[in-house]
């Protein structure tokens, strides 16, 4: 959830918050993190989807259950790896916040050193 403070808590990592790491990320060269949030955003879409298809297609909703529970470990991977892709560039706290000003700041200055104006 993003706070006033322009700090999203990543316990649980919310469409909305993985939407401002995408705005907040957009312009760092190397995209990674804003990469791993839209990956993370379609496989959440896709789990929702399986599970309509179980409903829509009661003959295969044991296939549809099997596929929403490999995309949960999906999910559960994508979840781990921006925590630790987050931490290891600096951007998240100990008690898992990340701040969308840090991480716009941070992105503003990797495009300055491309550019060569610092």
């Amino acid at each position: 959830m993003v706070n006033g403070n322009n700090v999203i808590q990543l316990t649980e990592l919310t469409d909305e918050a993985l939407v401002e790491i995408c705005r907040a990320a957009q312009v760092i060269a190397c995209e990674c993190p804003a990469y791993i949030a839209r990956l993370l955003r379609q496989v959440r879409v896709f789990k929702e989807y399986t599970t309509t298809c179980a409903d829509q297609f009661p003959a295969d909703a044991a296939t549809h259950q099997w596929l929403s529970s490999q995309a949960s470990v999906v999910e559960t991977i994508l979840f781990q790896t921006m925590i630790e892709l987050m931490q290891k560039e600096g951007l998240i706290d100990a008690s898992l916040c990340v701040s969308l000003d840090k991480l716009s700041t941070r992105a503003r200055e990797i495009v300055l050193q491309q550019v060569g104006a610092m």
